[in-house]
């Protein structure tokens, strides 16, 4: 199952108001938002993370009857630059160590929006590769793998499409502009958030070529607002580097296109 959460910065108002002090961020949270200088770049960080920190602890309370305080609940990132959820040991932070939870955490921001989901790891029942921190061994497998992604709706000009898109997405997005342009901007939107949520899926994010990855979407008369599956495609030289089966799902929330794209073990 996935779990999933929206904030926004009406729903952490201290972020706007800059307090100096956050009680619901790590000792070493609050030295890395301190390297942040950019305001924007600030804002975008700390409701990613609230909006992480909430759901994570959600999850925990669900699964082990605890509720962990959002202090003790740190969101790090990977070298590959995929965000972690884990835990401090103990009653207090300071001092102790930080445990790993086995979950897949995706993070996205827009518009003063955040979009955070997670999915539940498998343990590892066997040894073999397994995915590393610290030079140790993750008592879990890295699969299944989630991205999530939010994009606002907008106009996006032709050349955005034929530079990211492929032809057959080209073709589609256009042919519906004919028909309807509001349509056609949910659709394109809806395309490039499936990209991004099926690169972060594959932790590569923009280092691979947009147009290796085709999103197919069933025709619409209105937006869904309730999850809806679309297709997500890859080329066959991704499909062997990371082999696997693919779901995905999208909604339209306010002014916004939402999607998931998960990849299992075939």
């Amino acid at each position: 199952m996935i779990h999933w959460l929206i904030q926004s910065l009406d729903d952490c108002p201290e972020i706007v108001r800059g307090d100096a002090t956050l009680g619901w961020l790590s000792a070493s949270e609050q030295e890395r938002l301190a390297g942040i200088k950019f305001e924007k770049r600030r804002h975008d960080w700390l409701l990613g993370r609230w909006t992480a920190k909430n759901l994570v602890q959600r999850r925990l309370a669900e699964s082990t009857g605890v509720a962990s305080a959002l202090d003790m609940i740190f969101i790090g990132a990977d070298a590959d630059g995929a965000p972690y959820a884990a835990r401090y040991e103990g009653r207090g932070a300071k001092g102790k160590s930080l445990e790993r939870l086995p979950v897949s955490l995706s993070i996205s921001h827009s518009h003063g929006t955040a979009f955070c989901g997670l999915v539940d790891l498998s343990p590892v029942e066997r040894s073999g590769d397994v995915e590393m921190q610290g030079g140790r061994p993750l008592p879990f497998a890295p699969r299944p793998s989630l991205g999530c992604d939010l994009e606002r709706v907008e106009p996006r000009e032709g050349n955005f499409l034929d530079n990211f898109f492929t032809a057959e997405e080209v073709s589609a997005a256009r042919a519906l502009r004919e028909q309807d342009a509001a349509r056609s901007e949910i659709l394109t939107t809806a395309i490039w958030s499936g990209k991004e949520a099926a690169l972060k899926a594959l932790r590569e994010g923009l280092r691979i070529d947009t147009r290796r990855i085709i999103c197919r979407f069933d025709p619409y008369d209105v937006p869904p607002q309730a999850w809806t599956p679309f297709t997500v495609v890859v080329d066959d030289r991704l499909a062997a580097q990371f082999p696997g089966a693919w779901s995905a799902w999208w909604r339209v929330s306010d002014c916004f296109a939402l999607t998931m794209a998960l990849l299992e073990d075939a």
